[in-house]
């Protein structure tokens, strides 16, 4: 497990009563420091989020030092409707957020991102799938996230998985379920003990994979004696060399994470990885053709997605990273384009984005033509303006493999399928 220094522990009801949950927080807290561990009710959960704002959380900037609040928590699957609305009335800062899941609902839940009302409205490609989140926060500090501030374990990880046939039920055709992109979920192992268990419910479904989003960190060789029966993929979020090193803080580097996918795919691991976000740091061609030539030397993914840095603006960028870190012409283009109307994650402007998307499609092809590859949450224009592109490897904006959609599993046509030697 990621070490982690805390600023506090603090354990709901009904974690002690439970010789399984009671044990889990006993392995974790053994990697864990804090001078502070409480027992806490929900009353003082609600405080604690209100007096911490866990509901609005900033984000951490350059290499902040940051120590998170823990929060070793529980679903609460059989609560009658009559208790939750009785909870949500009493304790509202619970409630507020629901992927945060500081209430102790949900875990298998619906991420609508590709329905025609929200293409509609949002002008977002991406596609519609259920998911699986039993941790909410992360021990990285990567300089534009917030996920920092906290981190919400689900500690009834047994309680879960036994549900999940039935909930499965409610996904008909649906292939490949992430677990668990509200962080990085290796960071947590083995003490926690979720991965195992997933990646062994999954190797024993027939027609449904198991993605675990290993995010940015190498954190991985608990996995490597799972008997996976190759129904696990493994993906990994992947950045140059300055990047993961400067602005990415606490995280694996670049070739660590390589090395970790290379572990992984000799394990009989399916891996694929994310360019995201990209960041135009000073010499980023450079950078990104390295890293593209060194993930593929050692590793050969079925299928990459990326996406250019997203929800900030010039003046959110120079705040939180270091501007001597930057490209010169992208801080131009983003000062310039400093309060032009944009789709929501799109501050970047197209131009821009697509001469980054030129560049790194270039290089993928160059280095490895038949690996398919997406654009992750991009807008109607950029697909439309990589048609020609796309179309080559067999994708278009309506029919598309990427790293988590729901029929996005090993086996689809659309995959690579050429396996390492």
């Amino acid at each position: 497990m990621f070490p982690v220094e805390a600023s506090a522990i603090y354990i709901v009801e009904g974690i002690e009563e439970d010789s399984l949950t009671s044990a889990r927080a006993r392995r974790l807290e053994s990697q864990i420091r804090s001078k502070t561990i409480q027992h806490i009710d929900d009353a003082e959960l609600n405080e604690i989020v209100i007096k911490n704002e866990l509901n609005s959380p900033k984000s951490h900037g350059i290499k902040a030092e940051i120590n998170p609040i823990i929060i070793f928590n529980r679903f609460r699957f059989d609560d009658p409707p009559e208790l939750v609305e009785e909870r949500k009335h009493k304790f509202p800062a619970l409630f507020v957020n629901s992927g945060h899941k500081f209430n102790g609902y949900g875990g298998f839940d619906w991420y609508d991102a590709g329905s025609p009302a929200y293409r509609e409205k949002t002008g977002i490609i991406c596609q519609s799938s259920w998911k699986l989140h039993t941790i909410c926060g992360c021990p990285f500090l990567c300089a534009y996230c917030f996920f920092g501030h906290f981190i919400n374990i689900m500690m009834n990880v047994e309680d879960f998985v036994d549900r999940l046939d039935t909930y499965i039920e409610k996904a008909p055709g649906q292939t490949l379920y992430q677990y668990d992109n509200y962080t990085d979920t290796t960071c947590f192992e083995p003490e926690y003990g979720g991965v195992k268990q997933l990646v062994e419910y999954f190797a024993k479904r027939q027609r449904e994979y198991l993605e675990v989003y290993v995010g940015k960190n190498h954190n991985i060789d608990f996995m490597l004696d799972i008997d996976h029966k190759g129904h696990t993929v493994c993906c990994w979020s992947l950045s140059g060399q300055t990047q993961s090193t400067e602005i990415e803080y606490k995280t694996a580097s670049m070739n660590e994470r390589i090395s970790a996918a290379k572990k992984c795919q000799e394990a009989g691991y399916h891996v694929r990885f994310r360019l995201s976000p990209i960041i135009p740091v000073r010499n980023w061609k450079a950078e990104n053709r390295q890293m593209i030539e060194s993930l593929f030397t050692d590793v050969r993914p079925d299928v990459i997605t990326f996406e250019t840095l997203r929800f900030r603006d010039y003046d959110a960028i120079v705040k939180e990273i270091d501007p001597s870190l930057l490209d010169p012409e992208f801080l131009k283009v983003m000062e310039e384009s400093q309060g032009n109307r944009h789709l929501t994650g799109c501050e970047i402007p197209d131009d821009y984005r697509k001469k980054v998307y030129e560049f790194i499609i270039n290089e993928l092809e160059r280095v490895s033509y038949e690996t398919p590859y997406a654009f992750c949450r991009e807008s109607r224009i950029i697909w439309e303006g990589f048609a020609d592109r796309l179309v080559q490897h067999d994708q278009s904006i309506d029919r598309y493999v990427c790293n988590c959609g729901p029929d996005s599993a090993p086996g689809h046509e659309l995959l690579c399928s050429r396996s390492f030697s």
